[in-house]
């Protein structure tokens, strides 16, 4: 068995990330900035959320570069539908323009911290499959999110 690539990485993170192009795109600019109850966050947040947690793990702690990322600043985000989907698309393209500098990777640039420690050193697998993860417990949020909206 060979190992994961970059572009399989980038294959499903595309998917992944339509995906959430098409739930956002479900609902209108006030649905998407509505929590569907008390204490949870809004589509847009948890997009905002997903893609700035992708290109974290990615552009900074794989790739090295600068970050001023506002973490908590991501779940009380407002967007209106088009900025959430043009969001998207721009991490789709940061990811992809970072693909020769995934590859050639072999230690991470910080050692990251999350709120389930990994229990082993991070390896670029690692991190590469949490910025996946990331993207895909959050798209499962958003479609829960607007089914209930829209329910």
């Amino acid at each position: 068995m060979t190992g994961i690539t970059v572009d399989d990485f980038l294959l499903f993170s595309d998917r992944t990330i339509d995906g959430f192009i098409e739930t956002i795109g479900r609902l209108d600019d006030e649905t998407v900035n509505q929590p569907p109850f008390d204490g949870a966050s809004s589509a847009a947040a948890l997009t905002t959320h997903a893609m700035a947690a992708a290109t974290f793990w990615c552009d900074h702690v794989i790739a090295g570069n600068p970050t001023s990322r506002d973490r908590d600043s991501e779940f009380v985000a407002t967007a209106t539908v088009a900025e959430v989907a043009e969001r998207c698309d721009e991490t789709k393209t940061l990811l992809h323009s970072l693909d020769s500098a995934i590859a050639a990777a072999t230690s991470l640039h910080i050692e990251p911290t999350v709120q389930t420690a990994l229990g082993r050193p991070w390896t670029v697998g690692a991190a590469l499959i949490h910025a996946y993860e990331e993207l895909a417990q959050h798209l499962g949020h958003v479609e829960m999110t607007a089914d209930i909206l829209l329910s």
